[in-house]
């Protein structure tokens, strides 16, 4: 493995616009479970609930279910801390080498661990948006009010309107900014890494496919368990195992070679 993670390690330092596309492998680590796997969360709760359509007839009973799944520590989100695999993309955005994140998560630990060009695709479950206003707020304070005994769905506080968690929902579309800096990063992006996700979910799944159609077409590196479902079509190289230790390695070796040539 390690020629493999020189070899990639290379194509980062010659690289112009390296780019993230992180899933929800990456946060495994941190303890939150993902969706689609025996075990993942929607094992255990019907992911008809996560849909807006659901979500409006009834706010009050997914705000119920939002509670009963952070008290059980099924989904506490707030009490998750950024693994070696977050830290290690903040140091290589540190180190000028990577330009930005696109997370599919909505975990908020990339931000945790110090990454500041973070595009959120999905949305960030650590936040409430009103459904009126768009006023956001920590959605720790939308709990507290409902720990509190209220019976109805929490309100904005600025405008009485319904909040709701600022993530993206089933039948709800991708947040216009989230997608026009993705397309932007995109058309400039000449190495991507892959980072932890299944490349099962559009639109998503469409950014490794868009970078190595363009000319010139990007490199694109993925780190997964398991190959992505598009590992055949897009993928240059191919690092199996943890994310966690994998782009810690990674991110070693880059600040050795980025030594070397100061040197």
């Amino acid at each position: 493995m390690d020629e493999l993670i020189s070899q990639i390690a290379d194509c980062l330092i010659n690289s112009k616009n390296a780019v993230a596309l992180t899933g929800a492998g990456i946060s495994t680590e941190s303890g939150i479970p993902d969706f689609r796997s025996p075990g993942g969360l929607w094992t255990r709760v019907d992911p008809g609930e996560f849909s807006i359509d659901r979500f409006l007839q009834n706010p009050a009973r997914f705000w119920r279910l939002h509670l009963r799944l952070k008290e059980s520590g099924d989904f506490d989100l707030a009490s998750a801390k950024p693994n070696p695999a977050h830290f290690a993309l903040a140091r290589m955005e540190q180190m000028g080498i990577l330009k930005c994140v696109i997370t599919q998560n909505v975990d908020n630990l990339h931000q945790k661990a110090g990454s500041v060009d973070v595009v959120e695709f999905h949305g960030n479950l650590l936040r409430a948006v009103c459904l009126k206003c768009r006023a956001l707020e920590p959605i720790a304070q939308a709990e507290a009010r409902l720990s509190n005994g209220q019976e109805e769905p929490p309100r904005c506080q600025a405008c009485g309107g319904l909040l709701k968690p600022d993530a993206v929902f089933f039948g709800e579309a991708i947040p216009s900014r989230a997608l026009m800096i993705s397309q932007v990063q995109c058309e400039k992006c000449d190495v991507l890494l892959v980072v932890g996700t299944s490349l099962q979910v559009f639109p998503a799944a469409q950014i490794p496919i868009t970078v190595k159609l363009k000319f010139p077409p990007a490199t694109v590196v993925e780190v997964n368990r398991e190959p992505s479902a598009m590992h055949e079509r897009i993928t240059d190289h191919l690092v199996l195992g943890s994310a966690g230790e994998v782009l810690s390695r990674l991110s070693d070796c880059l600040e050795k070679k980025k030594t070397c040539t100061a040197c």
